[in-house]
């Protein structure tokens, strides 16, 4: 069973902020959130004539709202944006089947308690940042498990999934890369992810021993952190990469979204040297088992 919702590789889409995404689009969200397959979606672009001559409201107001309806200077264009099909019509048509199995699996398993064995192939801190009057702050909210293969129940797994597990857990269990073991666990769908929310009566195969992360070496990361606003893929599965889990309150509304951190500070992904540091710990590994 693979997950079809995060492909990036079947739509693309030229508004404005997917452009840094390289306007590749998740299917979650095309089929899902936006559901604009295969009709498409409409946006309203506003904008006030006096403010792009660089002219003052006469009604005092700075930025557009909704208390502009009916001023003469204020204007709306409708934008109609249509997805792309980037696949082959052989290709679509074979994605479209695994699809629909993918969704029958889904359905008998989903917000259910489920047995699972995997590999872990990574984890990272998980983090949170609750954004309040353009303040935000950051804390410590578990830990991800990423496991690129194993078993939901009798079903075979070969994409990725996740596991969450809280501070206190990683506290005890001291969970880390190369760990194998089978479990029970919540499967939720999380924006498109297989994430397992709640584990228990983990039952091990395999400690691997690999140093990994403590709630001291999560903190102190934290303060390091930067911000990336674009979110390269060799960022997202980098072990130094994070997203963080973004709420944002305001007007009495919330809205949910994620931002890439790099927990290495690394100012700028050009100039990132985690990957050949890895390549040349791996160079000298295999050098002194053959020596």
């Amino acid at each position: 069973m693979k997950n079809p919702y995060k492909r990036t590789d079947v739509f693309a889409c030229n508004f404005g902020s997917h452009g840094k995404f390289d306007n590749r689009v998740s299917v979650y969200h095309v089929m899902q959130v936006k559901k604009c397959y295969p009709h498409g979606c409409i946006f309203f672009k506003w904008f006030c004539a006096l403010k792009n001559k660089g002219k003052n409201c006469p009604r005092g107001f700075d930025h557009l709202g909704r208390l502009c309806e009916g001023c003469t200077q204020y204007h709306d264009e409708k934008e109609h944006y249509q997805p792309k099909i980037v696949l082959k019509a052989e290709e679509f048509e074979k994605f479209k089947a695994g699809l629909e199995d993918f969704e029958d699996w889904l359905m008998e398993v989903r917000n259910r308690e489920v047995s699972f064995w995997c590999d872990v192939d990574s984890i990272k801190p998980l983090f949170r940042k609750e954004v309040a009057v353009d303040k935000g702050q950051i804390r410590l909210d578990g830990y991800l498990l990423i496991m690129r293969q194993g078993y939901v129940g009798s079903v075979s797994f070969d994409d990725v999934f996740y596991a969450r597990i809280s501070p206190h857990e990683q506290e005890r269990l001291r969970l880390a890369s190369g760990d194998r073991f089978e479990a029970k666990g919540l499967l939720k769908l999380d924006q498109g992810r297989i994430l397992l929310a709640k584990i228990w009566a983990l039952n091990f195969d395999h400690r691997s021993g690999a140093e990994t992360w403590s709630n001291t070496k999560a903190l102190v990361a934290k303060q390091s952190a930067t911000q990336f606003y674009r979110q390269p893929e060799s960022c997202l599965h980098c072990p130094k990469g994070a997203l963080v889990d973004v709420v944002e309150k305001s007007n009495g509304q919330m809205q949910m979204r994620r931002q890439l951190y790099c927990l290495e500070g690394i100012p700028d992904p050009h100039l990132c040297y985690v990957a050949a540091m890895e390549k040349l710990n791996n160079c000298a590994h295999e050098m002194s088992t053959t020596n």
